[in-house]
């Protein structure tokens, strides 16, 4: 895993680009409507890596294993025993339905 330094200054980096890039949409003469997509998309991208980051610090992610489920089970600040429990509802397909 990489430092914290270096995963903020991805993120730094991340909406620096960003940035940039929506402004030369915009200074490029697009439409406003063009634009807005571009700084929409931008703000997701950002907010995709901001919470990648914080996922990689702060929590634990267990999926089913079953083919096709999309399950995830996200933890942060849970107890050994709540993680034991939230765990083995992931790994047990029938569950948390068959939905997924």
């Amino acid at each position: 895993m990489a430092s914290r330094t270096s995963n903020t200054l991805t993120l730094i980096a991340t909406a620096a680009a960003s940035a940039i890039l929506t402004l030369q949409v915009w200074q490029s003469g697009a439409t406003a409507f063009t634009t807005s997509v571009v700084a929409v998309l931008a703000g997701t991208n950002i907010a995709w890596t901001a919470d990648t980051l914080r996922r990689a610090y702060t929590g634990h992610t267990v999926t089913c294993p079953r083919a096709g489920c999309t399950v995830q089970i996200s933890m942060t600040g849970t107890t050994p025993d709540e993680q034991t429990r939230l765990t083995a509802i992931a790994f047990d397909h029938s569950r948390h339905g068959e939905n997924h």
